[in-house]
């Protein structure tokens, strides 16, 4: 269910997140949200972090029809929860690059992560823990 409120920002910049989507959220002191900038649609969202953070992966594939679903189904497979993403093209037609960010908690071995996602086609993969 979605639902919206007014918040305002304090002097500081700071906003107040409202009691009931804390509570929705089961947000508590200390938890930590990833904020989104969408400068093209002019918003902002905000999306709670696992207890053990993110992790910020880049896979390298090739820029051809099915790499990026072929790419997308291993994550899925693996149970990988992702937070956010961003595909592009670096040379079209040859190379692209996937830009994951995903919770710390759904994901398992890298290493293994890294074997499935290479016999799936990608050409690198790198990954770092975030905050």
């Amino acid at each position: 269910m979605a639902s919206s409120e007014i918040a305002k920002l304090d002097s500081k910049g700071r906003i107040l997140i409202p009691a009931s989507f804390r509570a929705a959220l089961r947000l508590g002191e200390d938890s930590e949200v990833l904020a989104h900038l969408d400068e093209m649609n002019a918003a902002i969202t905000l999306t709670p972090v696992g207890g053990q953070g993110l992790v910020s992966m880049t896979i390298g594939l090739s820029d051809a029809p099915g790499s990026l679903a072929r790419t997308a189904k291993v994550l899925a497979d693996e149970g990988v929860d992702l937070v956010s993403s961003e595909s592009r093209s670096m040379h079209r037609g040859q190379n692209a690059e996937w830009r994951v960010l995903a919770s710390a908690d759904s994901l398992g071995d890298l290493a293994r992560l890294k074997r499935r996602l290479m016999d799936a086609g990608a050409t690198s993969f790198s990954s770092k823990k975030v905050g």
